[in-house]
């Protein structure tokens, strides 16, 4: 609960002018409920496609702030399909998943409009060749277990985020040529994420992260569409 009020009273002290921010958005379809609308968003879904989702917890609404361009969202995976069905990938960090390892998860369940507020379909510029390697970077990893990284630390490889999981992902399966940036934190920022992850604010301090809004405030990625419920 402490954590809770610590997250709340910091983003109220931050970012009290979050309304005025650009950001980058499209209208929202309109649907009459949730089974409409992912059935919809199932038959767009395609191998590759980056999934961005807003979760209703306040770390969610912690972590979305940390993007520069977009705040819509605060995590991430990537959908490859699976018998005819899309599952997303990803790596998360929650207390119900006490290995915290990598998983794959029904775009139904990643979606689930009980705990999602929101969520955005977004397509790399991949060739066939490049796609058949991310397929077999992302399988290959799960397969190994990789854990999700509490350091944030971009140059380790046994440990990762959801973020970094789909940066390094690109980079490899495309030979370099799909480079996602980084988001240097503020000094304020990096006090908060020290307060947040019990990370010493020297370490923070220096610390670069792949922002949400990193994977597809890009050249190399096009929106297919957001969704509320």
């Amino acid at each position: 609960m402490k954590m809770i009020y610590f997250i709340l009273i910091a983003l109220s002290c931050i970012y009290p002018g979050i309304k005025n921010r650009k950001t980058f958005s499209s209208a929202p379809l309109q649907y009459r409920g949730a089974d409409q609308l992912m059935g919809q968003a199932k038959l767009l879904l395609q191998d590759g496609d980056l999934v961005v989702r807003l979760h209703a917890d306040p770390t969610s609404r912690f972590i979305q702030h940390f993007n520069r361009t977009d705040k819509n969202y605060s995590h991430a995976g990537i959908v490859l399909m699976e018998n005819g069905h899309p599952v997303v990938y990803h790596i998360v960090n929650d207390n119900e998943i006490p290995d915290e390892k990598m998983r794959k998860d029904p775009v139904e369940k990643f979606c689930d409009p009980r705990k999602i507020l929101s969520f955005g379909v977004f397509r790399y510029n991949l060739d066939s060749a490049e796609l058949k390697r991310l397929k077999k970077i992302i399988h290959l990893w799960y397969g190994k277990g990789i854990r999700f990284d509490p350091t944030f630390n971009y140059n380790t490889n046994d440990k990762m985020y959801c973020s970094e999981m789909i940066s390094k992902a690109l980079k490899q399966a495309t030979g370099g040529r799909i480079l996602i940036g980084k988001t240097h934190l503020t000094t304020t920022e990096a006090n908060l994420f020290s307060g947040y992850t019990g990370l010493p604010s020297s370490y923070t301090k220096k610390l670069s992260i792949v922002a949400i809004d990193n994977l597809y405030v890009n050249k190399f990625c096009e929106l297919v569409e957001h969704y509320h419920y």
